[in-house]
């Protein structure tokens, strides 16, 4: 009897355990999960070949291109001259001088490019990219109307 009752007692002892450590770990991922991280922004600066052959415009809509890349959108994108270098999407480099976005399916104006940069799911299934629809709107139509002005 007392065998059982020793026995009892560190299997319980161990399902206590294991309860508490599964909830702490529970919690730490949430805590986890709940981080927002800000990736660096790295000052821009011209190489020779920008000042040769500029591929974006200059002066206001540089915001539009600080915008894309602190938004990660350059994880997934590549803007050449810029430090957007992703290879998973289309690269972006001449959007502006495409006739449609989308594989096609939308006409190339910048309120078609921020209809997409915001939910793209709604607008071309199966679509990889991930709706940026939480970001303010001024923010979707200033990387709309930088990426509509790149030729």
């Amino acid at each position: 009897m007392s065998a059982n009752v020793g026995l009892s007692a560190i299997v319980g002892c161990a399902f206590w355990f294991l309860a508490n450590s599964s909830w702490a770990a529970a919690e730490e991922l949430e805590h986890q999960r709940a981080k927002v991280v800000e990736p660096p922004v790295a000052p821009a600066t011209l190489t020779a070949q920008q000042l040769e052959n500029p591929i974006a415009p200059q002066g206001p809509l540089d915001s539009g291109l600080s915008l894309f890349v602190r938004n990660g959108c350059g994880a997934c994108h590549s803007l050449r001259g810029t430090e957007a270098h992703g290879t998973i999407g289309p690269d972006l480099s001449h959007l502006g001088s495409r006739k449609a976005i989308g594989a096609g399916i939308l006409p190339n104006t910048e309120e078609a490019i921020a209809l997409f940069i915001a939910r793209p799911d709604l607008l071309k299934p199966g679509v990889k990219m991930p709706a940026f629809d939480m970001l303010p709107q001024a923010e979707i139509q200033t990387i709309a109307r930088y990426l509509k002005a790149l030729q």
